[in-house]
């Protein structure tokens, strides 16, 4: 129809202003993706694995507190200093873990036990923080893979430009549905340069 935006195209924002571009960079970026985290995942070993599962699985379980790491290495059956290594190594690779000031676990992308703007409350009566809006809508995804269940949340965020309260309900195949009917909330990435990227960690550059 006349007016209407051409379906090949993405929205990109950049320093306040939205503007509607060709699809083609981002679907060859989407294209590059298995190869890119094949790559990013080669470091890990089956342990490290179990550990970032382990944390991912559980942290919605701690009621808002950290899981602690001599508590991991107990329940996991693994040498303390072994799991120590593992979450250094995790947290170093930018996209798994990130430690508190005391050495816990206190984010497991995709949750955080830290206070975000994104709360959700998962079908199982569990609470916790989404890392970002992004991983705060893949969480029942990735929770139901990793438990074994099927799953469901609610969502409650802002709207970063208006403050608006949203609400929206998301299931574990990552069917959603927002609440205020005449919402249509857009999910922004930042532009990041991952392959220059020194931060000792994502949380306050993302």
């Amino acid at each position: 129809m006349p007016g209407q935006p051409d379906p090949n195209t993405i929205l990109v924002g950049n320093r306040g202003t939205i503007n509607r571009v060709p699809d083609a960079g981002f679907k060859a970026a989407l294209a590059k993706v298995p190869e890119r985290f094949a790559a990013k995942l080669a470091f890990m070993t089956p342990e490290h694995h179990l550990v970032r599962n382990f944390v991912v699985r559980e942290l919605p379980r701690e009621d808002g507190r950290p899981i602690q790491v001599v508590r991991l290495a107990a329940t996991l059956g693994l040498p303390l200093a072994r799991v120590r290594a593992i979450v250094e190594e995790l947290e170093r690779n930018l996209f798994f873990v990130v430690r508190s000031e005391s050495g816990d676990i206190s984010w497991a992308f995709p949750v955080a036990a830290d206070r975000t703007p994104h709360r959700l409350k998962i079908s199982t009566g569990e609470r916790v923080y989404g890392a970002c809006a992004e991983d705060a809508f893949v969480t029942p995804f990735v929770l139901a893979r990793l438990r074994g269940e099927k799953l469901s949340a609610v969502l409650e965020s802002e709207c970063p430009h208006c403050g608006r309260e949203l609400h929206m309900s998301i299931d574990s195949e990552l069917n959603s549905r927002v609440r205020e009917q005449d919402a249509e909330p857009l999910l922004f990435e930042p532009e990041i340069d991952w392959a220059t990227f020194k931060g000792a960690n994502i949380i306050n550059d993302y």
